[in-house]
């Protein structure tokens, strides 16, 4: 599996009024550095309001936005530690609602991966000690380097 964490792709503090803006302001680090199409943003947006992202996992409450592969051009993992918790709909669950804290937006270019890639993410909340390195991480270099350890 290719490399999914990138230092450039790593942010903390992202103040987002609601979960568009929050898939708008993170889905800029991948359009910024050429991980996506210009088409990538809107496409999230779409796909997140027909099938939700959100998750409740033990200690946490994350989201893991993402659309198809025709609007990538590399593929990476953006870890976004929110400055406050935004609502997202529940994966899976309809009209439950979730207060994500962290957004771990994906740019897929092998749908063969895709499942792979999302494994991984949720391996880090199923890892008591990865759960806690990243809900302790205050910088971006901290959040990077749990990242790059537990997700890779």
């Amino acid at each position: 599996m290719e490399q999914a964490i990138y230092r450039e792709l790593i942010v903390t503090g992202v103040d987002a009024k609601d979960s568009e803006d929050a898939i708008r302001q993170v889905g800029q680090l991948f359009l910024k550095e050429g991980f996506v199409k210009d088409t990538y943003i809107d496409a999230v947006c779409e796909r997140e309001k027909v099938f939700a992202t959100g998750l409740e996992l033990e200690g946490i409450s994350i989201a893991m936005p993402h659309t198809d592969i025709i609007h990538v051009n590399k593929p990476g993992v953006t870890v976004a530690k929110l400055a406050h918790p935004v609502e997202f709909e529940h994966m899976g669950e309809p009209g439950r609602k979730v207060q994500a804290e962290m957004l771990f937006m994906m740019a897929i270019t092998n749908p063969e991966d895709q499942i792979g890639t999302i494994m991984r993410v949720l391996g880090v909340f199923q890892n008591k000690e990865a759960l806690e390195a990243f809900k302790a991480a205050e910088t971006e270099d901290e959040l990077y380097e749990a990242a790059a350890k537990y997700i890779g």
